[in-house]
């Protein structure tokens, strides 16, 4: 009861305030990153239980949707120059791989054990593969999308990496 009356409260003031954060922080900010950042702030705002709605004033609400506008900002702007950074560099297989894993150096052959030990693997750990790595999600966005704990995601990253190595290992000797 008390948790559906907190949801309530804040969404009361989602209702009141969004417009105007919205048309605020979309003067400096890309309008369709601020609309996501706004409703994400308001959903945090909810899940974390905000108790008192007389505290959610203009200030402190554009305080924290502007501190979290400048934090995705820099996110996307890190994933980009990753991303870049991945696409310019020119690497070739022979150097990267050890002469003692030569085995490996045929493709179809590194695709497949790839695969296989792929398959190994728990699908909700390659779900986190694909989130964390892919994606390029913090741990806490990947443990509010799987609606489990940042511990739990660590640990599914660490038991999935271990299974995949021990399987590239097991084919490659």
């Amino acid at each position: 009861m008390e948790q559906s009356i907190r949801w309530h409260a804040v969404a009361g003031a989602y209702e009141h305030h969004r417009d105007r954060l919205v048309s605020s922080l979309a003067r400096l900010y890309p309008q369709a990153v601020v609309e996501d950042v706004v409703q994400d702030l308001f959903l945090k705002l909810a899940r974390i239980g905000f108790g008192d709605p007389d505290q959610l004033t203009d200030r402190y609400l554009w305080r924290a949707a502007n501190r979290a506008v400048r934090r995705r900002i820099r996110v996307e702007e890190r994933r980009l120059i990753r991303l870049q950074n991945h696409a310019s560099t020119e690497w070739s297989l022979e150097d990267t791989i050890e002469s003692s894993h030569a085995c490996l150096a045929e493709p179809e052959v590194q695709r497949e054990s790839l695969a296989q030990a792929l398959g190994a693997v728990d699908p909700r750990e390659v779900e986190v593969f694909r989130m964390l790595i892919c994606q390029g999600m913090t741990y806490r966005e990947a443990a509010c999308a799987l609606g489990a704990s940042e511990h739990e995601v660590t640990n599914l990253r660490v038991r999935g990496l271990r299974r995949v190595r021990a399987r590239t290992g097991a084919t490659a000797g």
